[in-house]
């Protein structure tokens, strides 16, 4: 009687194979794919497909033993079954982990539910990703997301932390759930220029700037990465009666002029500033007041796009000239701020000075507006 045995110790990881694996390819598809080097003639032989054939079915029954470990990968390192090298273990955790930008924009903003899982044959039709790995990538995003939910403290930290991901994953995953628990739209026709990274970097921005556990003056107990500052949102709202007022808006427009003239812009666009001044600065103070609402924040990269990013193309201006504008907006904040106290001979009617707030809003504003400004 023939048998094939194999021995291995520490286990053998072919890292191919554990991608084949992954993608959800049969050990036949595996055996003849083409991402293994060129055969000899030996290796073209029976005898040697059916040792690959042996071997690639070893490797899955081993990839299928170890996945409950993957799953929460801490068990993976501390076990002792399957003594595997520190090495081996981060790079296939991290494979395991890995996302797929096709499939990823399928999910962003959306309450990953058994409603939305249903819809996962489409979405491997559609992207051309196996079934296989469109299950395992939104099966890790609600794994993450439940077991960060309840955490403390900085998202990244804690994914990378409970997850054993590199850095650029954890980041990547924190913005995907954080997006995914906002339920922010992400759908629209009008958002179809949006890619992955765009979403990912708005998002990331927004969690070390936006949320609970980014103000590091709050005297909140709880530092929470998922739950944007109320407060800071309340703020912002409050700020519009005295940011909309027309002596105000006077003032912050002749501030931003006179610095673009001293900078020595083109006259032409120093022009289109002029012109088209207060109706941009009437949308960025409107969509900063409207982010208290759970509603309005969840169509945050619609309303960017239609109030200011769509606006602001049909001046037109192109990235250089959004970001020439935005700076000197920011820049001129505080200057101006001083000088309408003064004038006005009022004391600041807010505890905090308007500088404060907003600059927490415009800063990281600008950079949203810049990520997702397409020439």
């Amino acid at each position: 009687m023939a048998m094939s045995v194999f021995l291995c110790d520490p286990p053998e990881i072919d890292m191919v194979v554990f991608s084949q694996w992954l993608q959800g390819l049969s050990i036949e598809a595996a055996v003849k794919s083409g991402n293994r080097k060129e055969l000899t003639g030996f290796e073209r032989s029976r005898n040697f497909l059916q040792l690959l054939q042996s071997e690639t079915e070893d490797q899955y029954r081993l990839f299928n033993l170890l996945e409950p470990y993957l799953q929460n990968p801490s068990t993976l390192i501390n076990q002792r079954v399957f003594p595997i090298h520190n090495r081996a273990c981060k790079e296939i955790i991290e494979q395991y982990y890995a996302l797929d930008e096709a499939v990823i924009r399928e999910f962003l903003g959306k309450k990953l539910n058994a409603r939305h899982r249903r819809d996962l044959d489409d979405i491997s039709k559609s992207t051309g990703v196996s079934l296989k790995s469109c299950c395992r990538q939104f099966d890790n995003i609600k794994q993450v997301l439940k077991a960060v939910d309840d955490l403390d403290g900085s998202l990244v930290y804690n994914i990378r932390s409970e997850f054993l991901l590199p850095d650029h994953l954890a980041k990547t995953y924190a913005s995907v759930v954080f997006m995914s628990a906002n339920k922010f739209e992400t759908g629209k026709k009008r958002l179809s220029y949006m890619t992955v990274p765009d979403f990912t970097c708005c998002a990331s921005l927004m969690i070390e700037h936006w949320t609970v556990g980014s103000d590091a003056t709050s005297s909140r107990a709880v530092d929470d990465d998922l739950e944007l500052d109320k407060d800071f949102l309340q703020e912002l709202h409050d700020l519009k009666l005295y940011l909309t007022d027309r002596v105000w808006v006077d003032r912050r427009q002749r501030f931003i002029l006179k610095d673009m003239k001293k900078k020595q812009h083109p006259s032409g666009y120093i022009s289109t500033v002029e012109s088209n001044f207060k109706m941009i600065h009437k949308n960025i103070v409107s969509f900063g007041a409207s982010l208290l609402h759970s509603r309005d924040l969840k169509d945050f990269f619609v309303d960017l796009h239609e109030k200011l990013i769509e606006y602001c193309m049909q001046i037109p201006w192109n990235k250089t000239h959004i970001e020439i504008f935005l700076s000197s907006f920011i820049d001129t904040f505080a200057e101006c701020e001083a000088a309408h106290v003064k004038a006005t001979g009022k004391p600041n009617p807010r505890e905090k000075p308007w500088r404060i707030v907003c600059s927490r809003y415009y800063i990281t504003l600008k950079k949203c507006i810049l990520q997702l400004y397409h020439n």
